[in-house]
């Protein structure tokens, strides 16, 4: 990729280089974009939405777009490097999704070109947009199939398990996220009030509700001083409803010791440090425990200690050392598909049985650090039989001191199953897909 300054504010030149930087070098799509957009302090406004937009647009219709290039490139897509390749899918989705006049898609992507691609390559990209800039006036367009086959099949699977239209799940797995937002003090009513004062309006959830959770529908919620002051974060309602079930039991105890494993950047670990808790945070990546510090810290709320290390191992911890356990295990995080569309590019069937081995490790340990009398929430991203419900079953079985402990809420009864585990879809109020058990150590 030919170096440009970091200030030339094409958001279509910023989009080519989050994509390569995602496929290439195996980035996160949120890392990836916000690198770019850090580095291009002058792409602001429309064009900042603009790159932001044509970078997911790419993700999520990766495959129907290929097929739609593979008709108009002679030798196949096979042997193209990236940044040609991340050109082509640019202009590829402006001219199939984005309603922009076919002329002005082409000639906006050639000029990109011009700035990333050696000569040769631009030549070639515009004979290939032009082929089927001509072919889409001939009513020729990308089809809809964006998962991989095997995917699709575990799609459906969980329709039919969810009882809701599997075509209908599958879109929705394929739009845009909601932006949800999770007052720490569980207060939704003086987080909305506050954000109206700087035009941020919050509404509720469409359907089931989560304590101090609502949905942003206009505004911009991260240049606000309640995010600024972390009164409120950025949250999914179903990730925040996960922690809000803990959050109420230990509600009820005094200063309860709280372990939460797989802490990562600390969101979850704030919460529960609002409830009066001594929150222990372990997690492999000392980075990530770093801003949990911070965060909690920033909030009033410290962490009483951090763990870095393999929450399979031991680590120090002694027997029944905790009140209760925060378990939001690693996962193969398909549950997240619209905030993460790289994954359905990424992700293997094999995975899912990886995955669900290192659950399961993590759960057997996570049950001797937790006291009689104690409370397990489990909880994985992912719609899977066996990093869900099977996990559970298995662990059930194995371990006859724990039992199920749903809690009787009334904002809990639009989340739980007829088990009493919480199961969420975006096909109902626009929520990741989570599954999570609560689970209690008999005494």
């Amino acid at each position: 990729m030919s170096e440009r300054p970091k200030n030339h504010a094409d958001p279509r030149l910023r989009a080519a280089q989050a994509l390569v930087l995602i496929e290439q070098d195996g980035q996160g799509s949120q890392a990836a974009l916000r690198q770019v957009l850090d580095d291009t302090p002058a792409l602001a406004g429309p064009d900042r939405g603009l790159c932001t937009e044509l970078v997911y647009g790419v993700l999520r219709r990766r495959r129907p777009l290929d097929r739609w290039l593979e008709m108009s490139c002679r030798q196949g897509l096979f042997d193209l490097e990236e940044p040609t390749l991340a050109i082509l899918r640019l202009g590829a989705l402006q001219l199939a999704d984005l309603r922009i006049p076919p002329h002005a898609a082409v000639h906006a992507t050639v000029e990109t070109a011009k700035r990333l691609l050696p000569h040769k390559q631009i030549a070639f990209v515009h004979a290939v947009l032009r082929s089927i800039a001509q072919r889409l006036l001939d009513g020729d367009r990308p089809d809809d199939r964006d998962l991989p086959d095997w995917l699709t099949r575990r799609v459906h699977a969980w329709a039919e398990r969810a009882d809701v239209d599997g075509a209908a799940l599958e879109r929705a797995l394929s739009q845009p996220a909601p932006l949800f937002v999770h007052a720490l003090d569980g207060d939704r009513a003086r987080m909305v009030a506050d954000l109206a004062q700087e035009g941020v309006t919050v509404e509720p959830l469409d359907g089931a509700q989560v304590p101090g959770v609502g949905r942003v529908t206009d505004g911009r919620f991260l240049q606000t001083q309640v995010f600024a002051q972390r009164r409120a974060l950025a949250q999914d309602a179903a990730s925040a409803a996960v922690v809000a079930w803990l959050a109420q039991w230990l509600e009820t105890q005094p200063a309860g010791r709280v372990a939460d494993i797989a802490a990562g950047h600390g969101v979850k670990s704030a919460r529960l440090a609002h409830t009066g808790a001594a929150v222990t945070a372990i997690d492999q990546n000392g980075d990530k425990l770093l801003h949990a510090v911070q965060l909690c810290a920033q909030i009033g709320h410290p962490l009483a200690a951090t763990i870095t290390g393999d929450a399979t191992q031991d680590l120090g911890i002694a027997p029944g050392a905790f009140d209760a356990i925060l378990l939001d295990a690693p996962c193969t995080a398909l549950g997240t598909l619209r905030r993460r569309p790289e994954l359905r590019h990424r992700r293997m069937a094999a995975d899912i049985l990886r995955m669900a081995d290192l659950q399961a490790r993590m759960l057997r340990r996570a049950a001797t650090w937790l006291r009689p009398g104690g409370v397990l929430l489990y909880a994985v991203c992912s719609f899977t039989q066996e990093e869900g419900p099977l996990q559970i079953a298995q662990f059930l079985q194995q371990n006859p001191d724990f039992q199920r402990f749903p809690g009787q809420s009334e904002w809990l009864q639009g989340w739980l199953d007829d088990h009493g585990d919480l199961v969420s879809a975006p096909v109902r109020g626009g929520v990741d897909g989570f599954f999570a058990a609560r689970l209690q150590k008999i005494a």
